[in-house]
């Protein structure tokens, strides 16, 4: 198994321990935003459910360089339409959330463990490498794992290598943007983030 399968198996691992802890009448508790926990675990979902759909999508070119510009490129997308597609897969989990996330858990390690990560993949900001998306996934199974944590009152510690994938393309994102030297200057102390950055 490779170094990135073994990344996404440990953050979705932990995202499906998370589900398990959550209480059957909380699900329709707040969760992040206008989200409830259901809407932001069907969110999270998706993280899953993409690399299993997009694995099968071939594209005919590469646009997107790697994650950052995955990332660069979502940031124009609706957010609205983000919104409302949360909470229509909370609602498509159905009736076993819990079931059906530990399901979709396997058919993307399936397709993880079947798709070449030099092949080029289509999602809805153009062509990637495989390799390339799933740290994107990753990033998404990792901060939502956060969020579903503070919702449920619960501290997370991540797993190292989850940690360290998330946190370095974060860093890329950021140079990506041009903020390098923002960052860097804030992370060392010598300066401050301003209110509300964020880099995706």
């Amino acid at each position: 198994m490779s170094a990135q399968i073994e990344t996404f198996r440990a953050a979705a691992d932990q995202f499906v321990g998370l589900t398990r802890r959550v209480p059957d009448d909380r699900w329709d508790h707040p969760g992040l935003g206008d989200w409830t926990i259901r809407s932001l675990v069907g969110h999270t979902s998706r993280a899953l459910k993409t690399v299993t759909t997009y694995a099968y999508k071939p594209a005919a070119d590469i646009t997107l360089a790697g994650a950052a510009e995955y990332y660069l490129a979502a940031a124009a997308f609706d957010q609205a339409a983000v919104s409302a597609r949360g909470v229509q897969a909370g609602v498509d989990l159905g009736d076993d959330p819990v079931g059906r996330v530990s399901a979709m858990v396997e058919e993307a390690m399936t397709a993880l463990q079947s798709t070449d990560p030099d092949s080029a993949i289509e999602t809805p900001f153009g062509g990637i490498r495989f390799g390339d998306y799933v740290p994107t996934r990753i990033f998404e199974l990792a901060v939502h794992g956060l969020d579903l944590a503070r919702a449920l009152g619960e501290s997370l510690t991540l797993p190292a290598n989850v940690a360290e994938d998330t946190v370095g393309l974060l860093g890329r994102i950021a140079i990506a943007r041009g903020d390098g030297p923002l960052l860097l200057m804030a992370l060392t102390g010598r300066e401050s983030l301003p209110v509300g950055y964020c880099v995706v």
